[in-house]
């Protein structure tokens, strides 16, 4: 079978114009990585004892994002749920505690309805799983069937459950808080990653391949400023974001590499002084590093 020249020559015409047309069209800029920056753990120590209104203003005007909370369990949830968008604070986080131990029950029998009472609200619920020492196998059963049932509220609540793994509970290290994850096998049931639990528990290793492996399992981020090496809180690996050797920029860094695409929390648990003081030095930093 043959064609007219002037069909084939047409036809190689058309196809070289559409390879231009590729090439002229600019390959599209890559999506800017901005995360939101909320203050968490922001009254425990402040020398001020500043209200929840008075903490959510601060917050306010030293430019942060939101704020994380306890799960208000109590008849003060609605009032202070308007007091943070009266604001213009959002919550991206609360935390909760599961007890695992076996036969001991679970969780507070008021947490569903505060769960439900967050539906459409851009927040993660983080639970620490206590009731046993670390890593005690006898654990598992018990933490594996909550956290399947909380992850279907979640599910039907549009939000996510996060594994808070913290010194001295079952899951202290988030070695074993992803181990648990992948157990539980639900989409809305991750884990957190918190720096200054990870350096007490695993700071002798590199956190950037376990992140990498995680990527999609990591739900909740919270930083702060930490001397490598301490095995303390208050001025060791809890402080401002101004102080200490640990290098945040490289985990922003890996966080853009991975993909992760929540807020990230500014640990300030066990900072001495005025809050407001503390704060606008970490603010100060955070717009400094432009992540």
């Amino acid at each position: 079978m043959s064609f007219p020249i002037r069909t084939c020559v047409f036809a190689f015409l058309t196809i070289l114009a559409g390879v231009m047309l590729v090439r002229a069209v600019p390959a599209a800029e890559p999506a800017a990585w901005s995360p939101k920056l909320y203050g968490f753990c922001v009254d425990t120590h402040d020398a001020k004892k500043r209200s929840l209104p008075e903490q959510a203003q601060m917050l306010r005007e030293l430019g942060f994002d939101g704020v994380g909370y306890p799960l208000w369990l109590d008849e003060n949830r609605e009032k202070n749920l308007k007091v943070l968008d009266e604001a213009g604070v959002t919550l991206y986080l609360v935390h909760t505690t599961i007890n695992v131990k076996p036969d001991a029950r679970p969780f507070d029998p008021r947490v569903p309805e505060a769960i439900r009472a967050l539906r459409g609200r851009p927040v993660t619920v983080s639970v620490l799983l206590q009731g046993l020492p670390p890593g005690d196998p006898k654990g598992e059963p018990q933490a594996v069937k909550t956290l399947r049932e909380l992850g279907d509220l979640a599910r039907d609540c549009g939000l996510r459950i996060s594994i808070y793994h913290h010194t001295g509970d079952w899951t202290q290290s988030l070695l074993d808080a992803l181990a648990v994850v992948k157990k539980v096998d639900h989409p809305c049931v991750g884990a957190n990653f918190n720096l200054c639990h990870w350096l007490m528990i695993d700071g002798d290793k590199d956190y950037r391949p376990v992140l990498r492996d995680n990527a999609a399992r990591i739900f909740a981020v919270t930083i702060n400023g930490a001397k490598l090496g301490s095995k303390t809180w208050t001025n060791g690996l809890i402080q401002p974001l101004d102080r200490g050797d640990f290098d945040n920029r490289q985990l922003l860094a890996t966080l853009r590499e991975i993909g992760y695409r929540g807020p990230i929390g500014l640990m300030c648990y066990g900072i001495p002084g005025d809050a407001r003081e503390h704060l606008e030095r970490s603010m100060r930093m955070w717009k400094s590093w432009k992540p």
